[in-house]
């Protein structure tokens, strides 16, 4: 259990910032920590050999006394020792020719050899020396030279040596305390680094709650907050996008289903009826229970009632076939499209004896598939003509709008007209008034609807003031590019 809460912390995101954070830490104060060491190295030597040349100037005006005979030698002596510094540095005093008149200090620090160019910059350009110099065993060693001049002639050089040790050891424990130092912000870089990923992965662990949620019952209603930086905001808005696009397929799916299950009890109940009378009529007829007008009565209703069945199937196919988009678009007139309708249409107009009166006559170009236009407005009329009363003329009307970007066709009828509650879902499925009196399906008015989608159009029904009702289709007249 221990290991599976390692493993898991150690693959969760507050402990991956966790790390990342310590880890640049420490590689920053690593940096740091050797930079600091070179240059408290470097400070410490060159103020070391600061020191050695600031005491040679010293030794240089006592040495002065001594070669223009103002001091005796043992004064001099004297005078040196006192001057020299620490107990570990060692003085050299040469004269013109290089050679070493006194020598004071600590006998066992092993004394730096002098190179020639060393030897002449001092001694006969008169100049200073300043540097490290490594000695016997690799021994480096501090050495500053002045040299000792006096009425404009260089008389010899003063020399000191001191060992580096000091400086090392001064750096080396200046180097530990920035170490515990930084150990120290290290720790404190930890616990801030914790607490800063647990606040910044506070948003994203909520927002992953909020995901594990969908699915659930009510997914509808989880929604992420919007909290935390801008990349988790935005993604929160992102979640919260994609949960509403989701809560809308899943109501539609929803009502697909629903639409699908009304389809099926609508198809059972309305095949069921005509089925039920052709077979009480053919087994009647077979019994031979029906003769002369009887017989022709019977054989009528029968054929009327398949009639019936092939019109729902072929108002099914026509859903199935306009909803799947089958078909490619082309100019059409609209005068040829009403036209070629109203031929169609024309046997049911003389059967319910619905006068077709097509009266404004607008004409244009449209880019649409001719066939599914012609079923539209062949389920609009034949909608109207189940509603109007019979001997009731049905008016058609083809209007340019003023600008010439649209055109609508619209049909109105003498019925009863839509209920205000309808209004707004006669263009759904199954959506029918009467069924019972009319024998609708409920899919003309959805088909129309489906065209004018595909056509980027319009359709719309309302009631007419006079009595009625107007659906009008409004579509996009083709225009070609200048």
């Amino acid at each position: 259990m221990r290991w599976r809460w390692n493993s898991k912390f150690g693959r969760s995101l507050s402990s991956r910032l966790i790390f990342s954070h310590v880890a640049v830490t420490i590689m920053v104060l690593a940096i740091a920590l050797g930079i600091s060491n070179i240059t408290f190295r470097n400070y410490l030597v060159g103020a070391q050999v600061r020191d050695l040349a600031a005491r040679g100037q010293s030794i240089s005006g006592v040495m002065q006394g001594y070669f223009t005979g103002t001091l005796y030698g043992p004064e001099a002596a004297y005078l040196v020792s006192v001057l020299q510094g620490t107990l570990n540095d060692r003085v050299f005093v040469l004269d013109d020719t290089g050679q070493i008149l006194l020598e004071t200090g600590n006998k066992r620090l092993p004394a730096a050899p002098w190179s020639e160019a060393i030897l002449v910059r001092v001694l006969e350009d008169g100049q200073q020396f300043q540097g490290v110099l490594e000695g016997p065993n690799h021994v480096a060693e501090a050495t500053a030279g002045v040299p000792v001049i006096a009425h404009g002639h260089i008389y010899g050089a003063v020399f000191l040596e001191a060992p580096l040790s000091n400086s090392n050891h001064t750096a080396r424990s200046l180097t530990g305390l920035l170490l515990l130092g930084e150990i120290a912000a290290i720790v404190m870089a930890a616990i801030l680094a914790y607490g800063f990923s647990k606040r910044l992965a506070q948003p994203l662990l909520a927002l992953r709650e909020t995901v594990s949620q969908m699915g659930r019952d009510n997914a509808h209603e989880v929604h992420a907050q919007e909290q935390g930086a801008q990349e988790v905001r935005e993604l929160a808005q992102e979640f919260n996008r994609m949960a509403d696009r989701i809560t809308s397929q899943m109501h539609q799916l929803r009502k697909e289903a629903e639409v699908r299950d009304t389809l099926l009890a609508h198809v059972a109940h309305d095949l069921r009826t005509p089925l039920t009378s052709i077979r009480g009529f053919l087994e009647a007829i077979r019994d031979g229970m029906v003769e002369g007008e009887g017989l022709k009565r019977a054989v009528d209703i029968a054929w009327d009632e398949t009639l019936r069945l092939k019109r729902l199937v072929d108002r099914l196919l026509a859903a199935t076939r306009i909803q799947s988009g089958v078909g490619d678009k082309s100019l059409v007139r609209v005068s040829v499209w009403i036209q070629t309708t109203l031929d169609r249409v024309a046997p049911l107009a003389q059967e319910t004896q619905h006068p077709l009166v097509w009266r404004q006559r607008d004409d244009a170009e449209i880019l649409a598939i001719e066939d599914y236009l012609v079923e539209a407005l062949i389920n609009i009329i034949d909608n109207a003509a189940k509603w109007a009363p019979r001997a009731t003329p049905i008016l058609i009307d083809s209007v340019l709008s003023s600008d010439g970007a649209t055109i609508a066709v619209s049909v109105t009828d003498q019925g009863p007209g839509i209920p205000p509650e309808m209004l707004d879902h006669v263009f759904e499925r199954f959506v029918t008034g009467d069924k019972a009196r009319q024998g609708s399906s409920g899919l003309g008015l959805s088909i129309v609807h489906d065209v004018m989608q595909q056509h980027r159009g319009t359709v719309t029904a309302s009631n007419n003031p006079a009595g009625g009702t107007v659906i009008t289709m409004t579509l996009p007249t083709y225009r070609e590019a200048p």
